[in-house]
């Protein structure tokens, strides 16, 4: 028969072993407790160029065990625009049990623009009739978040117009943030006329902003003759109307004519 002694020291060591297991689960329950990211900020205003570290403001990391995780949280992704000026970023972080949390917010570039293209004015869209038109040579396009993508530069075939010698094509490129631009330019291709004249201009292609003045006058560069002399540049007949007020794309026609020929230059203006 057991004593009253023996009695006690079953119930210390049932209590003790009891207290442990509780202490061990404890433990486990609490490393599976990951930690938590949170911010300031539902929506991040930020640049299109902004480096990583920015898109880390107002995020903040914390963990039971481990506490204050906010310098190992990382940027897992950026999303693809999902408006015009809107992506979302994903936010990771691991405690050292490897639990990990992730958080999701919205950022908005306040400076985002679609990609531009660009025409050299050195080398315009113009072609001898029997020539073979291959504009990549000519054309770049430029990205905010990119840089230059005019690698990515895809061009329609040539499309007749109205006028015999001018064909319009259209350039597409797309950056990384899955935004496409498409511009529709014109491409001169020139007949046999030794009695042609040309006309130059500064620049082939203008982005201009909404609201801003234009002058058509002033991206009139040279005409020159036939015969290579200066031709009087106020004799220059220019047609076609830019609203500025009104977003979209335009082109300005500059003729000259000489003798029954006639030389032309176009300007094609995209008012954002």
């Amino acid at each position: 028969m057991r004593t009253i002694k023996q009695f006690l020291i079953l119930a210390l060591v049932a209590l003790l072993a009891g207290n442990i297991a509780t202490a061990i689960y404890q433990g486990s329950s609490d490393r599976k407790v990951g930690p938590t990211i949170s911010c300031d900020e539902v929506t991040l205003e930020i640049s299109a160029t902004a480096m990583e570290s920015e898109l880390l403001q107002g995020i903040t990391a914390h963990d039971p065990q481990d506490g204050d995780l906010t310098a190992q949280v990382m940027v897992a992704s950026v999303s693809k625009l999902i408006s015009n000026d809107t992506a979302k970023v994903t936010y990771l972080v691991f405690d050292s049990d490897d639990n990990m949390a992730s958080y999701v917010r919205r950022i908005r570039y306040y400076d985002y623009r679609k990609p531009t293209f660009s025409v050299d004015p050195r080398l315009p869209l113009v072609y001898p009739n029997t020539a073979e038109v291959s504009v990549l040579d000519r054309v770049t396009a430029q990205d905010v978040v990119d840089g230059d993508i005019s690698q990515q530069i895809r061009v329609s075939t040539l499309a007749a117009t109205e006028d015999p010698e001018v064909f319009d094509i259209t350039l597409q490129v797309t950056n990384t943030m899955g935004d496409t631009a498409w511009l529709k330019l014109p491409v001169q291709k020139l007949g046999a006329d030794s009695g042609r004249p040309t006309v130059e201009l500064k620049e082939y292609l203008l982005y201009a902003e909404k609201e801003t003045s234009f002058d058509p006058l002033s991206y009139l560069s040279t005409v020159r003759l036939a015969n290579g002399e200066q031709a009087d540049m106020e004799a220059v007949k220019i047609e076609g109307e830019v609203d500025t007020s009104q977003v979209g794309t335009y082109r300005v026609t500059y003729s000259y004519h000489d003798n029954g020929s006639i030389g032309k230059a176009i300007l094609t203006v995209v008012v954002l």
